[in-house]
């Protein structure tokens, strides 16, 4: 059940998808974003983007790790009388499907914590509808996990560099998915981008 309280010796909240996107989107509005979209750039955008979720991490009471069980990030609460992943991030700077299948999204199927977010950057902007997802094979791969939590949640966001005249802008989009696959549309957000490439 993400979105509830967690209250024994501290308190801590654990926000839903919609409600870690929506801080997301107002972080990355403001954040500075790097000046290079092209190749040379991947090691610039990494840093920035999980410099973004280790600052919303904080700003919610956590203390990010980066490399914890090989998870580019964690929140977690460890305490002598509760101890969880509340998030676990995978980052990859790739549009290569297969890559993402089958090594960032099963670490997030391996691992047990409450919010499981995967971010890349595909080629075409995502979109989901209510007939048909964009991403059948992640909702097959999260469908097929053997063992399962009911209250873990996926969150897929996706980065677009997106060229509408005469500026370009980036687009981030998110989708939710349950334990067993099913999908929601998180919406999307634009923020104005100007590449020195």
């Amino acid at each position: 059940m993400v979105g509830k309280v967690i209250e024994k010796t501290f308190k801590y909240t654990i926000p839903t998808p919609a409600e870690l996107f929506q801080i997301l989107k107002e972080k990355f509005s403001k954040d500075k974003l790097p000046d290079s979209w092209f190749s040379g750039s991947s090691e610039l955008w990494t840093t920035s983007i999980l410099g973004i979720f280790d600052e919303v991490g904080r700003s919610l009471g956590y203390t990010p790790r980066k490399e914890y069980l090989r998870l580019d990030q964690t929140w977690e609460i460890r305490l002598p009388d509760v101890s969880t992943i509340v998030l676990a991030l995978e980052y990859e700077n790739t549009d290569r499907v297969e890559e993402i299948l089958d090594d960032e999204l099963q670490k997030l199927l391996d691992v047990k914590a409450l919010l499981k977010v995967l971010v890349f950057y595909p080629i075409v902007p995502m979109v989901m509808d209510e007939e048909e997802s964009t991403y059948p094979e992640i909702e097959e791969k999260i469908m097929s996990a053997m063992i399962k939590n009911p209250d873990e949640r996926y969150i897929v966001m996706t980065i677009v560099l997106v060229y509408i005249q005469p500026h370009s802008v980036i687009e981030v989009r998110a989708c939710s998915f349950d334990s067993e696959g099913k999908g929601e549309d998180l919406g999307c957000f634009q923020v104005e981008y100007t590449s020195k490439d």
